[in-house]
């Protein structure tokens, strides 16, 4: 058992596993370039990742089994971050012989299993609703008798400018922190959160997240008034994602400003200056 965990927990497992991805990607890309599989993960990026693997209408079965091969591997490095964790460090914390440097790498080890986790979960729990196209007076409603209401577009430009593509607006075109739309939220019929969302501000309400995607022109019974369309996500883990995120980051710049700090660290830096 202990060679078992020994292998598991070593660097050259994490290695092999790590050029079986990078092999496994270069496949996908194959996949990916075709025109058969381009629209299919155009479709995935739309919904949660659980509800595209298990509706049968949903993707090819070959893009499938790619995915879930993808998501095999990744659960093999998370076998081998444990099994590290265990064996290299709880170990020496347990005998009293570890310096701050590796308490901190124990617990940037961790913070980085939970942000592993907490990737998975964003594409397997909740539900997401994309592409909701919505006009002033318009509600859309979803999950748990939610709802969510468009009062009022504020658009500053010239609607010419949704003519042309994101990559072809200027920032004198299409003036990000001026054009935005009211929008309510609501459960049951009671209102929950009320906010002006813009494009780079999205509209949090608890594990709901209201990201406004783009503009678009006027329909005939909109008169001069521009329409959006948003996408509706619900997560229950994205707040405790969004929490550990900024700790493991922290961790790390710690832990190289220790590490950096010792004489190993400080020749290297003579050497990289030299």
């Amino acid at each position: 058992m202990k060679e078992i965990t020994r292998k598991l927990s070593s660097l050259s497992f994490a290695a092999w596993t790590v050029v079986a991805l990078l092999l496994w990607c270069t496949l996908g890309s194959f996949l990916l370039g075709s025109s058969a599989f381009s629209d299919q993960v155009f479709r995935m990026n739309r919904v949660i990742l659980r509800d595209w693997l298990l509706e049968p209408q949903q993707g090819a079965l070959v893009l499938k089994w790619w995915v879930v091969g993808l998501c095999a591997g990744m659960v093999v490095l998370g076998v081998n971050l444990i099994f590290c964790t265990w064996n290299k460090f709880l170990r020496l914390v347990t005998r009293n012989r570890a310096s701050a440097a590796r308490y901190i790498m124990l617990i940037v080890h961790i913070l980085f299993g939970l942000v592993a986790l907490g990737h998975f979960g964003c594409f397997m729990l909740g539900s997401r609703y994309e592409n909701v196209r919505l006009a002033e007076g318009k509600v859309f409603d979803f999950g748990n008798a939610y709802s969510l209401r468009l009062e009022r577009v504020h658009f500053v430009d010239d609607l010419r400018v949704l003519h042309l593509t994101h990559r072809d607006q200027t920032a004198a075109d299409f003036h990000y922190r001026s054009n935005y739309a009211d929008m309510v939220l609501s459960q049951g019929g009671r209102e929950v959160e009320r906010e002006k969302v813009f494009i780079l501000k999205p509209m949090r309400s608890g594990v709901i997240q209201v990201t406004l995607k783009r503009f678009t022109l006027p329909g005939k019974r909109q008169g001069m008034k521009p329409g959006i369309v948003v996408a509706v996500s619900s997560n229950p883990i994205l707040t405790p994602f969004l929490l550990v995120y900024p700790f493991m980051i922290l961790g790390m710049g710690i832990y190289l400003w220790i590490t950096w700090r010792t004489p190993q660290g400080r020749a290297i830096t003579a050497g990289l200056r030299g």
